[in-house]
């Protein structure tokens, strides 16, 4: 069971579609928008469909739009602002994907149009409805950041996930070439609007922290974090390997640190390899991997985190890819097995996060080492 909640995130953003979706926004890729400080508007076209979005200033008080594609991180929908999706399919499932950064700040539930429901768990916001062709949705309580919107014309596309085709002794890998599914961002807002970790858009393709941008460095302290369950995991051991831009440390320092989180405090392990610094040039020309004995942590959960910081002085930029956790998976009892079968029920969104109180919708549900779908 547990190497199924370690993996189920990821895996159900890769599973099978039985329905059709459609993203009809993404910051990454905004498309074009036109309007004004009362208002924008953007047409965009998915799979040979058609989506208005609009966003409107509906609150006397509600502060003056900007376009969302202002911000290179996140689309701004202020409090007292309405936001309305049409489209010509009927919409069964909506899910709104919010920036997580700064302890989850900027993610809030919507008041919706009559026809849907919403159910928020981590930083996905998920509409259902029995079909519509429009949503509107206003932020009442507070300001939303939302970095993508995907419909589909099923409510539940996604298959249950299964456990993935791991390599034997591998409890997580990712390559850092294509994802940070599962990161949590922590980011300090009050040193710079610096949005942190991601994946780079150029070569190598890996995870990247660079706080030089718009011609200039700046202030930032900008963390990765993912929590692991080893519950049934001795010996275990993690691999990755860095490279740096503008800056070549050649030992440790504090600008550039991995940690771990335990019910001990947090451990801050010290990377024993870096590549050489580069005769020409401002980035790394190689990776240097590097290697950590993590069997103090064997049976706990643990959180491990990657911690960029610098003083906006000079250029900082850190990469890292490969990341392995590896280990021995522990014996299973008998005793151990029927303890299993008798597990309570834990719910997942189809997006893979873990929902404490579930309702409302289509869910994933874990008992034991059984995994089905279950309409609430």
């Amino acid at each position: 069971m547990k190497k199924i909640l370690l993996s189920i995130a990821a895996v159900a953003c890769a599973a099978s579609m039985s329905a059709t979706s459609y993203t009809v926004f993404d910051i990454t890729n905004p498309g074009v928008w036109t309007g004004g400080a009362s208002g924008w508007k953007n047409t965009t076209v998915a799979g040979g469909k058609t989506f208005e979005l609009s966003t409107s200033k509906v609150a006397d008080n509600a502060t003056d739009l900007i376009s969302p594609v202002a911000n290179s991180y996140a689309w701004r929908v202020y409090k007292g602002t309405q936001v309305e999706i049409s489209a010509d399919i009927e919409m069964k499932q909506i899910v709104i994907t919010y920036d997580d950064y700064e302890d989850s700040k900027y993610i809030g539930t919507l008041t919706l149009s009559s026809a849907w429901t919403g159910t928020l768990s981590g930083s996905e916001y998920t509409l259902v409805s029995s079909g519509a062709s429009s949503v509107v949705m206003q932020a009442e309580a507070k300001q939303v950041r939302i970095k993508k919107i995907i419909v589909s014309d099923e409510a539940g596309s996604v298959e249950p996930p299964v456990t993935p085709d791991l390599p034997e002794g591998v409890i997580y890998s990712n390559t850092f070439e294509e994802n940070l599914d599962g990161w949590v961002k922590i980011n300090d807002e009050s040193l710079s609007d610096f949005n942190g970790w991601k994946i780079n858009a150029n070569a190598p393709k890996c995870a990247i922290a660079n706080s030089y941008y718009g011609g200039s460095t700046h202030a930032a302290n900008a963390k990765m974090q993912y929590e692991f369950d080893l519950s049934d995991y001795k010996n275990v051991k993690l691999s990755v390997a860095q490279a740096f831009g503008f800056d070549f440390p050649t030992s440790q320092v504090e600008n550039y640190r991995m940690y771990v989180i335990s019910e001990n405090g947090t451990d801050y392990p010290a990377f024993a390899n870096f590549p050489e610094v580069p005769a020409s040039g401002n980035w790394s020309k190689e990776f240097a991997d590097n290697e950590f004995d993590l069997s103090e942590y064997d049976g706990m959960k643990i959180t491990i985190g990657f911690e960029y910081a610098t003083d906006g002085a000079t250029s900082r930029a850190w990469e890292l890819k490969n990341f392995v956790l590896s280990g021995d998976k522990n014996e299973v009892s008998v005793s151990e097995i029927e303890a299993e079968g008798n597990a309570a029920p834990v719910y997942y969104n189809l997006q893979g996060v873990r929902v404490a109180n579930p309702e409302n919708g289509l869910f994933i549900v874990v008992k034991g080492s059984k995994v089905s779908k279950v309409i609430l």
